[in-house]
């Protein structure tokens, strides 16, 4: 609905106050529909490159082991004989489970193996990597199988 206002013997035309208030409102849904699929976007993008970055730990992880492994088998058969480790970098300490603060040094990871033998020549590798983001607790499971003869 458009007024006329008359100044100075001259006619104006302007918006109703309805008209621009209408207007305001149809650019804040706009606006605020942006910002959510920008945030949505983003969380999104980070979960993306948590799961990479924890699936590049369990690859690590495992590799790590084989190392150990084809080292020194005695020594690798005796820490594997104890079940749960928790390793904040890729060193035996001493077998634990993680607690929550046991991140993988600089990081906001937790990575916690667990050994179980299945057969007398076969070791159960189960790599648990742990994070926590806005969207709450992640994890990211890996299991591989390492000879023991």
């Amino acid at each position: 609905m458009n007024f006329k206002l008359r100044v100075n013997n001259e006619l104006q035309k302007g918006q109703s106050l309805f008209e621009v208030v209408v207007a305001i409102a149809i650019t804040a849904l706009v606006i605020t529909g942006i910002v959510s699929l920008t945030t949505n976007s983003i969380q999104n993008s980070s979960f993306s490159r948590d799961s990479t970055l924890a699936s590049n730990y369990i690859v690590q992880t495992n590799e790590w082991l084989r190392q150990e492994r084809d080292g020194d088998l005695n020594v690798f058969i005796a820490h594997t004989a104890t079940g749960v480790w928790c390793f904040k970098e890729l060193t035996w300490t001493l077998p634990r489970a993680c607690g929550a603060s046991d991140y993988v040094t600089g990081t906001k990871f937790t990575r916690q193996v667990d050994f179980q033998t299945t057969s007398p020549n076969l070791v159960q590798v189960d790599v648990t990597i742990t994070w926590t983001d806005s969207k709450g607790i992640h994890e990211s499971l890996g299991s591989t199988n390492l000879s023991i003869k």
